[in-house]
């Protein structure tokens, strides 16, 4: 089974762990704070992504799904970005000013390796998010 035609647009989720030398609320405050100031200050990534959204977790929410027997991964957030086709996702990473500000950003507290998912929605409870 491919991928539907005429797609509205792709997500992009990029799976971060914390440096092991910060704290949560460290990661979490300069995740929703710096970093994301950097990432608003460039015109590429504000005029070409649809929607970006940060979900964060904590030790208590991962105890609590641990408590439901399935593994759980060590991620302590997901940035995920909306765009509308790969191809813009590639054209806002290899930016010179994005990756300048961006990736030395990354280790005051992500700890590397990001991992990165790139799919789409098959909304089936709620309304899907439209094409603007």
């Amino acid at each position: 089974m491919g991928e539907p035609a005429n797609l509205p647009f792709i997500r992009i989720q990029l799976c971060l762990k914390k440096k092991d030398e910060v704290t949560d609320e460290f990661f979490h405050d300069y995740w929703k704070g710096n970093h994301v100031k950097l990432a608003l200050e460039n015109k590429k990534f504000r005029d070409k992504v649809i929607r970006y959204n940060q979900f964060h977790t904590s030790p208590r929410f991962k105890e609590e799904a641990n408590s439901f027997k399935i593994p759980v991964p060590e991620f302590d957030g997901i940035a995920e970005v909306w765009v509308k086709d790969i191809e813009t996702w590639k054209e806002i990473v290899t930016d010179p000013d994005f990756v300048a500000a961006i990736a030395p950003d990354e280790a005051h507290f992500i700890k590397a390796p990001i991992h990165i998912m790139i799919g789409y929605d098959n909304t089936v409870i709620g309304e899907a998010v439209k094409e603007k």
